[in-house]
């Protein structure tokens, strides 16, 4: 059994699982996700069950399981979301498990930034106590999973922003592909540590 957070619940919206089994070529994301998730693991940034990653597709989009550990996904821990509702904080699905507790915040970076393909929501307990990212952050912290999370997120990217901090909750990155959304968190991360180093 996989370690959870201290604070996590599960989702915080009603689900509506329309299969258990995700379409093959959908499927055929999975190496991308398992193989990013790895990268952030030799950074330190996938404590526990922190994070979620996501890529939109024609229909929807593929998304972290609820739960799952980024530095160790399996398989069966990626699902298909195929509609939101904000109105009625509904989730459709197809997947074996409970998509990402913070699927909406997902659904809605992608509504207001449309020409991302990929986000991914990233915990660095190694910078998350400097006072100084140099990267936009929220005006204030939200809790995990919730609509105020997203749409605060959303305001927080503006049209040049690729990367953002969470107000005590990590980065959250949009890419054409995941390795570009995990390589902006990369990026941040070692400029962060080299200058606490110098100083």
């Amino acid at each position: 059994m996989k370690e959870l957070m201290e604070d996590y619940v599960g989702v915080k919206f009603e689900t509506l699982r329309l299969g258990s089994e995700i379409r093959p070529d959908l499927k055929d994301v999975f190496p991308h996700f398992s193989r990013n998730g790895q990268r952030l693991r030799r950074f330190g940034m996938t404590p526990k069950n922190a994070g979620n990653m996501s890529v939109k597709v024609a229909d929807g989009m593929v998304i972290t399981a609820s739960g799952t550990n980024l530095g160790s996904i399996e398989d069966t821990e990626i699902v298909y979301v195929q509609r939101c509702s904000v109105e009625d904080r509904m989730v459709e699905y197809v997947g074996p498990n409970l998509p990402s507790s913070e699927t909406f915040l997902h659904f809605l970076v992608y509504r207001s930034r449309p020409e991302a393909r990929a986000i991914v929501h990233a915990h660095d307990p190694a910078t998350s106590a400097l006072e100084e990212h140099h990267v936009k952050e929220t005006a204030r912290e939200e809790p995990y999973g919730t609509l105020e999370l997203a749409r605060i997120a959303c305001e927080t990217f503006s049209k040049k922003e690729r990367i953002i901090v969470l107000k005590n909750h990590g980065y959250v990155a949009i890419g054409d592909t995941l390795t570009q959304a995990v390589d902006r968190i990369i990026d941040v991360h070692v400029r962060l540590i080299q200058r606490a180093v110098r100083r």
